[in-house]
């Protein structure tokens, strides 16, 4: 499959994907490109805009997405990260088996979080970026409306945490499929690393460097400079892309001490925590027998 992937992480967003690319590029056997959400499938060949949330780093042309892996080993498995991939499964699914020459042996690997936490943290990252006027509460409660005036789905805190349909739509078109919670990846890394090497048919023995606390939300002390920096320029991606990660990580580290209001993170309200669980009840149930997955952790208002 020349310099087509052969593997993808589809998502979920805020659910541990750029830890874990942080970890699959530790590894001689794997090829990441270093652009971490070339989206391709979600948007090939596709123009439309939105109102808020360009997706200019998102990669729409069939050439330049094979660009990205031209520099694999050989012997290298490759694969990237696309957490669109998930919640526009419907468009995504199409295209990997439109374009892609062997869409049924590409491995699928999703990471699954507590909706609950995933749709705030997604919420706390629009925050730091400057680009999230509203609290938490009311944004959930404009949630309809954005959509209806175009807003990105970067915007649809609520929606995006509904998985059900999105796992199974993903289990029944490709036979290799396999579920990762951030629980898991937080309290047993090394272990899960493991698992997922052997999925993806490297040397699941490789010793990784542990990696904390990557791509954290925070309330930011001045909201303009955070959206002059996250401005969406495709000069700007191109440019950072050729940084090597640890330059990346640390100026993003370095601003987030410069502009953060506080040390501590803030927190999802208790109650507003327990709306959600009974909003997600029905579709955590779901997924539980889904991916046989004991799932009554997320369903705890603590």
């Amino acid at each position: 499959m020349k310099n087509w992937p052969d593997f993808l992480v589809v998502g979920a967003a805020r659910a541990g994907t750029t830890s874990l690319q942080r970890y699959l590029r530790q590894h001689p056997g794997l090829f990441l490109p270093k652009l971490k959400e070339p989206c391709f499938f979600s948007f090939a060949g596709d123009k439309s805009t939105f109102k808020h949330g360009k997706f200019a780093f998102a990669v729409r042309d069939q050439k330049k997405y094979l660009e990205l892996f031209e520099a694999a080993e050989r012997e290298q498995v490759r694969g990237e990260i696309s957490t669109p991939y998930l919640y526009l499964y419907k468009k995504t699914i199409a295209n990997i088996q439109q374009y892609h020459p062997h869409a049924t042996q590409i491995k699928i690997l999703i990471l699954l979080r507590n909706p609950a936490e995933r749709a705030f943290s997604q919420y706390m990252w629009r925050v730091r970026d400057g680009r999230e006027p509203l609290s938490f509460e009311d944004a959930i409660l404009q949630e309809a409306k954005r959509k209806q005036e175009g807003y990105s789905f970067d915007y649809f805190y609520l929606d995006r945490g509904f998985y059900s349909e999105q796992v199974n739509a993903y289990m029944k078109a490709f036979p290799n499929v396999k579920i990762v919670l951030l629980d898991d990846l937080k309290v047993r890394p090394l272990e899960m690393l493991a698992e997922i090497c052997q999925f993806l048919g490297v040397d699941e023995n490789f010793e990784f460097e542990r990696e904390d606390g990557l791509n954290s939300s925070y309330e930011p002390r001045w909201k303009f400079i955070s959206r002059l920096i996250t401005v969406e320029s495709r000069t700007k991606f191109r440019l950072l892309n050729q940084l090597p990660d640890s330059w990346r990580q640390g100026i993003r580290e370095q601003f987030r001490q410069w502009n953060s209001i506080r040390t501590t993170a803030v927190k999802l309200n208790p109650e507003t925590k327990k709306k959600l669980i009974e909003l997600y009840r029905s579709d955590i149930l779901k997924l539980e027998k889904l991916i046989h997955r004991d799932l009554s952790a997320w369903l705890l208002p603590g």
